[in-house]
């Protein structure tokens, strides 16, 4: 039986942004080297099961420089990116450094940091305190503002100049809507649209497909900002949408069922995790079970 009579589809977009494999290929590289030990500022992606398996090999996550007790060791900014400030407290410590930020979280960077230079105030559509937010509202000059959406938007005052950007895993809709309002309330505004080009290809691919699915199985950390994104946007297209982190919590009663099952996963999911879940999915619908 094949996998598509068993009615199971998996998004091929699915699994480790470029962005985050790049960063897991970095301190991997680095581990291999004998570059020990390897420190990274904050978990380097959002899932358990990753952040295991690298504590295991001695790359370990930190949540201050302070904790870089070894300083013969290597210190990685991971994909989010860093203040510039920070990145000043990094340089002064006197270790290698090795910076894995994401080259489009950079270039949002480039952008909040031109327009900021010429006086316009920030306003990002994002989760305020997520790693990258907080790394974006460095280049604003001390003039950035943070919403989540419509609602938060509407309670802003007037702008006289403000450049809208988005956190890069934002959702497309939630980003041009809060923009709408913005522009109300803006005597001058710019609109950068700074979600990236995977995020949004996931995000397209999520609607074409799970609006045909009778079920829609989300594979990732459950502390991860763009999994949680994308199991909503899924619950906008399919009745059913269940958000797991691995596949022992996948059982029966939830899949055998379904006539067409629909898995697509975060940014930060591996794909052996993914391969997992839908090897336990195909199992479970097998009629000897």
């Amino acid at each position: 039986m094949t996998d598509k009579d068993k009615g199971v589809t998996i998004a091929p977009s699915a699994g480790f942004c470029p962005g985050v494999k790049k960063a897991i290929e970095c301190v991997l590289a680095l581990e291999a080297a004998g570059k020990k030990p390897v420190y990274t500022i904050g978990p380097l992606i959002h899932n358990k099961q990753v952040t295991d398996a690298l504590e295991a090999k001695g790359i370990r996550a930190i949540d201050t420089l302070g904790q870089a007790e070894d300083k013969s060791g290597v210190l990685v900014i991971r994909a989010h990116g860093i203040t510039p400030a920070f990145q000043q407290e990094v340089a002064a410590l006197g270790m290698e450094v090795v910076d894995s930020t994401c080259p489009l979280v950079k270039k949002v960077h480039n952008v909040i940091d031109h327009y900021a230079k010429e006086g316009y105030d920030t306003l990002i559509v994002g989760d305020a305190g997520h790693a990258e937010v907080v790394g974006l509202l460095g280049y604003t000059q001390g003039k950035g503002r943070v919403v989540a959406g419509v609602e938060e938007a509407q309670k802003l005052p007037p702008f006289d100049k403000v450049n809208i950007v988005a956190q890069t895993t934002q959702k497309e809709e939630t980003f041009y809507a809060v923009a709408e309002i913005i522009k109300q309330k803006a005597k001058v505004y710019r609109v950068s649209n700074t979600i990236c080009e995977p995020t949004k290809q996931r995000q397209k691919e999520t609607r074409d497909q799970a609006k045909e699915a009778d079920l829609v199985i989300v594979v990732g950390g459950k502390h991860s900002a763009n999994t949680a994104r994308l199991a909503k946007l899924c619950a906008q297209m399919c009745k059913i949408v269940i958000h797991v982190e691995s596949e022992t919590e996948i059982n029966k009663d939830m899949v055998f069922t379904p006539k067409k099952i629909f898995i697509t996963a975060g940014a930060s999911t591996p794909n052996w995790v993914i391969e997992d879940v839908a090897r336990r999915v195909r199992y479970l619908r097998e009629d000897k079970v």
